[in-house]
This record gives C-alpha cells, sequence and structure tokens, in this order.
C-alpha cells in the first residue's frame, strides 16, 4: 500500500517503536512515535498559521535530529513539503555559506526557513537574496494547534532533494510520497534488508542527504520499529561512539560511507574494542561512495573480536534521482569479483573500463534490482550489452523522481522511455551490478579510460600520503588531449621528489598511465561533499584557474602519456 509520510506517522503512532536522540554530551532522550507525532502536528499548525499553503516548500537548517525530523515530518503533516539544506557546520565559513545555499533556496522557491536558535541571526541574512522567503523561525518557537489530519495525493511532491554536487552543482530533485514508500519498503521489504519491529537502527549520518534521512530515519518510521541517532561530529570527532552507540542499543542496521569503515580501522584503539558486543549487527551497510572491498575487509579483522560478522556487510548502490537506493546486495556478506586485465577486455563491446590497464582489480558487487524495479547496463548508443561488459546503468520503477526543480517533466536527456540515465559506469556479472565509476569523471589518455577512483586506490597506500585525501581528475584544454593530475594531501616528512617519484613509479606500474602532474598539497585542500563524496569537479576547475595551491610542487612526465 503506498502511503504518505503522514499516514506513515500515523501508523507509526499506533507501534510501539521511537527515535532516541543521543547530544553532544551522551545524553540521551527517547521520544515515541505518538509523542512525535503530536510534535510534528502542532509544529506543522503553526506553519500553516504563519500562512504558508500545501505545496509551499519549507527549507529546513537543523543540524540537531530532533529538531530536524520534528520540522520534517511537521512539514509533512501540514501538507508543505520539506527541503532539507546543509547546514554551516558542514559548509566551512558563514560568508560562503550563504553564497552556497542562496541558489539554492531561489531554485527551491522557498516560502520559509526552519532552523535553530543559534542560527537565525545568520539565514536571517540569505533572505535579501532569497525573496520568496517570507520568514526564518527557529523550530522549537513554533508551536500551535495541532493539525486535523488531512489526506494528500501520493503522486504529490514529498520532498525537495538536492544532489551532493560531487560531479556538477547540485541538482533538486522532487520525489513524490509514492517514490519514498516504493524505495523505502524496496530497502525494508524481504527482498531488502527485511525490517521488522525489532529491528534497532543506528546512525550518525547528515539527515539532510537521503541515506541518513530516508534509510536510517524514514524506514524505522515506516516500519514502526526504533531509530537511534547521535551527531556526525561526535562520530568525526571519536569514531569509537558509533560502535559503541551500536553495543549500548543492540543495535542491528546502521550503514555509512566507505570512509566512515576507514576511519574505524584507522583510528578506533584496541582498547575502545575491550567489553564492546557487535553482535546484534546484523545489517552492517555500505554506499553513496566507492566501496573498496579492502576497508571493509580491514574492519571485518578488526571487530572480529567484538563479534563483529563480516556476513553482515551489505553493500548498496543509488542516488537521489532513484530516492535512495537502486540495489541491496544481502545475505551473504561481501561479494568482490577480481577481475584481470585480458579477462576484461575481451568482454569490452561498449565503454572501456579503467581496468584494461590493471593487473587486478577488486570491485564489489551491489546486488540486484527490487522488485517491480529493473536496471540494465547500456552502450554509448543506448543498446543493452551482455555479461560482464561494461556500459551506462540504467534504471527504472517507481522509485525513479518525479523531475528536477523547475522542470518537473523529468529532462529528456535524464529519462528515456521511462528509464534513468545515471551517469554511472558498470557491469553484470551473474545479475548482479557492480559499479565502475562515474562516467563523467572518466580519464581518457591515448585514447584508454581510466576511472579517478582505480588510481585513488593506488596513490593512497603511498608511504607519505595522507589516507582518503588524494584525488585524480583529467585536465582538459580545448584543442588539447586530456592529461592526468593527482592532487595528493602530504603527511609526514618524506622528500617531495621522492614521494612524487614513487607516486608516478605505483600508478604506472599499476595502470600503465604516465600522470602528466602531480601537485602536492597541504591538510585541508581537497574538499569532500557533504555526504563525504571526493569534490573533484571543484578541484578540476580550482586546478585550470591556477588557485588550487598558492605554490603548486608540481613535476611533470617526460614519458609519453598512456
Amino acid at each position: 500500500m503506498i502511503r504518505t509520510v503522514a499516514q506513515a506517522l500515523d501508523d507509526a503512532a499506533a507501534s510501539a517503536g521511537a527515535y532516541t536522540f543521543v547530544d553532544k554530551d551522551g545524553a540521551e532522550h527517547d521520544v515515541p512515535f505518538p509523542a512525535l507525532r503530536d510534535s510534528a502536528r502542532a509544529l506543522g499548525g503553526a506553519l500553516r498559521a504563519r500562512g504558508l499553503d500545501r505545496g509551499d516548500r519549507v527549507a529546513l537548517v537543523i543540524p540537531e535530529a530532533a529538531g530536524f525530523l520534528t520540522t520534517f515530518l511537521g512539514a509533512s503533516a501540514a501538507g508543505l513539503v520539506p527541503t532539507p539544506l546543509v547546514d554551516p557546520g558542514h559548509a566551512g565559513e558563514n560568508v560562503a555559506y550563504l553564497e552556497m545555499v542562496a541558489p539554492l533556496l531561489r531554485a527551491a522557491r522557498a516560502r520559509a526557513i526552519v532552523t535553530t536558535p543559534s542560527l537565525l541571526p545568520l539565514l536571517a541574512r540569505v533572505r535579501v537574496s532569497a525573496p520568496t522567503i517570507s520568514f526564518v523561525s527557529a523550530w522549537s518557537e513554533l508551536t500551535g494547534r495541532a493539525l486535523a489530519a488531512e489526506s494528500t495525493d501520493p503522486s504529490a511532491p514529498a520532498l525537495l532533494q538536492f544532489t551532493s554536487g560531487s560531479t556538477s552543482q547540485p541538482r533538486g530533485v522532487v520525489l513524490t510520497h509514492a517514490n519514498l514508500a516504493a524505495n523505502i519498503h524496496a530497502i525494508g521489504g524481504p527482498a531488502g534488508i527485511d525490517i521488522s519491529h525489532a529491528d534497532v537502527g543506528v546512525s550518525w549520518l547528515p539527515l539532510f542527504h537521503d541515506m541518513g534521512l530516508i534509510g536510517l530515519a524514514l524506514c524505522p518510521l515506516y516500519f514502526g520499529c526504533r531509530g537511534v541517532f547521535l551527531s556526525a561530529a561526535a562520530f568525526l570527532k571519536r569514531p569509537a561512539v558509533w560502535l559503541q552507540t551500536i553495543a549500548r542499543h543492540r543495535g542491528t542496521v546502521s550503514f555509512a560511507p566507505n570512509f566512515a569503515y576507514e576511519m574505524c580501522v584507522r583510528r578506533v584503539k584496541d582498547a575502545e574494542l575491550d567489553d564492546l558486543d557487535l553482535s546484534s549487527w546484523r545489517v552492517a551497510g555500505c554506499g553513496a561512495e566507492p566501496i573498496q572491498a579492502a576497508t571493509l575487509e580491514a574492519f571485518a579483522a578488526k571487530l572480529a573480536r567484538a563479534g563483529f560478522r563480516d556476513t553482515s556487510f551489505v553493500a548498496a548502490y543509488g542516488l537521489a534521482e532513484h530516492t535512495l537506493a537502486v540495489a541491496l546486495a544481502r545475505d551473504r556478506g561481501l561479494r568482490v569479483d577480481t577481475i584481470r586485465a585480458p579477462e576484461l577486455a575481451a568482454h569490452q563491446r561498449a565503454v572501456p573500463c579503467s581496468p584494461d590497464a590493471l593487473s587486478v582489480v577488486r570491485l564489489v558487487g551491489c546486488g540486484r534490482p527490487f522488485p517491480d524495479h529493473a536496471l540494465r547496463i547500456v552502450d554509448d548508443h543506448g543498446h543493452p550489452v551482455g555479461e560482464r561488459v561494461v556500459g551506462e546503468i540504467l534504471v527504472s520503477g517507481p522509485s525513479v523522481m518525479q523531475g528536477y526543480l523547475s522542470d518537473l517533466g523529468a529532462p529528456a536527456d535524464v529519462v528515456r522511455d521511462g528509464w534513468l540515465s545515471t551517469g554511472d559506469l558498470g557491469y553484470l556479472a551473474d545479475g548482479e551490478l557492480f559499479v565502475c565509476g562515474r562516467r563523467k569523471e572518466t580519464i581518457i589518455v591515448a585514447g584508454r579510460n581510466y576511472f579517478p577512483q582505480d588510481l585513488e586506490r593506488v596513490v593512497n597506500r603511498v608511504p607519505g600520503v595522507r589516507s582518503g585525501r588524494v584525488a585524480a581528475f583529467a585536465a582538459v584544454e580545448p584543442g588539447h588531449p586530456d592529461r592526468a593530475v593527482v592532487v595528493v594531501e602530504t603527511q609526514g616528512a618524506v622528500p617531495a621528489d621522492a614521494l612524487q617519484a614513487e607516486v608516478r613509479r605505483r600508478v604506472l606500474q599499476a595502470t600503465g598511465l604516465a600522470v602528466h602532474e602531480i601537485v602536492l598539497a597541504p591538510k585541508g585542500t581537497i574538499g569532500r561533499t557533504t555526504n563525504g563524496k571526493l569534490r573533484r569537479a571543484e578541484l578540476r576547475d580550482r586546478y585550470a584557474a591556477g588557485t588550487l595551491v598558492h605554490s603548486r610542487t608540481r613535476e611533470r612526465s617526460r614519458q609519453e602519456p598512456g
């Protein structure tokens, strides 16, 4: 049955489910779903009393999970369309934040901003550049008469979700109540992770992005179980707090990007694993960025002493335009496809994948499409290709977005005949999806294709390189061939010449690519999107403008590229 967000909240109020919020000091506060429904309805009534009409967009800039979810559900109960936006804590300096968020507010034609008291002075300033905003208010100050239940068309917009902006400017994705219901029930249903009332989800993920909001907040609501929320800042400061929260609450489901598992491997001390029991953790999901088999294997090996099982891993693939998840690999842990160069080259009749030069590449399987959904791989002409042939990933089904902001009929170049072009490259093996990378980020040198993730994976292992702080991209100049550039944040006392030489040697040995330029950069040069993806497009633009670092240390190859 298709349920709107408000209907799911009403149903949840009849269950034993609840949200538990962990504040920055570690104190916990339980909010049963009946109390949450009452608070949300009162907040929704206050929004309507301030002059907002059904269908109006309300921007949410609320770092705290309790305020965010109360406001999100209150806006939904009032027939409004919540529009989550990144908060300044995740986006840097205030002036830059206002410059970044103002175009999003204008694109959304938001009528109001709901935030926290501490952010009111800052966000009040954005009204000058976002004229549709009629008021800015703290969520805690919005109280009024509780709304009576109102019916909402499932095909009406339920959420405006901005993409991460890793390869271009963020785009506003319009998702309907039917989209949300379809994807949530696919994720949590028998073909997904099979959520029951006994499950406990644990999350530190920001709620302004789809994995945190839809996967870890709305799924517990729709299935009537429990969700536990701590802040992203708490995790980033001390990754062990994530594991300790799972153990304390007997958490069963928790998802995170690959970098979070890597942080646990590097920064969780052995002493922090003493007396830690993770045997309840049945679904350890990984998605939102390229999944590294070696990272998850190291995580499983380190945490085995705490009762963690490697069969709990669930690799996932998804995108905002498909609500959240496209496929999940469940019930068996990781499936790793080890591909050798001659093996893959024999099958490449579509878009070449960068492993054509690699001796060995290990890719993690992301499962099969959900029931009532479909997935296929096509070549440059849109023709389906066979198994183990790399091409663009297309998806279709009830989870596909309504469209982008300002163009509610999905653009023809993104959705054709019901199929959404993801812009991602991958292949099928035994019906399971393996993702190679983004089409827009492919580096083409001397007619051969390379994925930046493959180069970064090699460079990350070089001594003197900050782990996870490597970015590769193509420098493009009209009339000239692409040039491969690798940006490296350094650590330790390795001499620059020696570090560059080792980076060049390892990339050449592993991929056959002679890197054109290696840029050694200080800590903080390589930015990430608000959900952890490398900002390669931004780095490429800064490189082209000569502003990547003030004094670039560079070493150009004297060999012919490729």
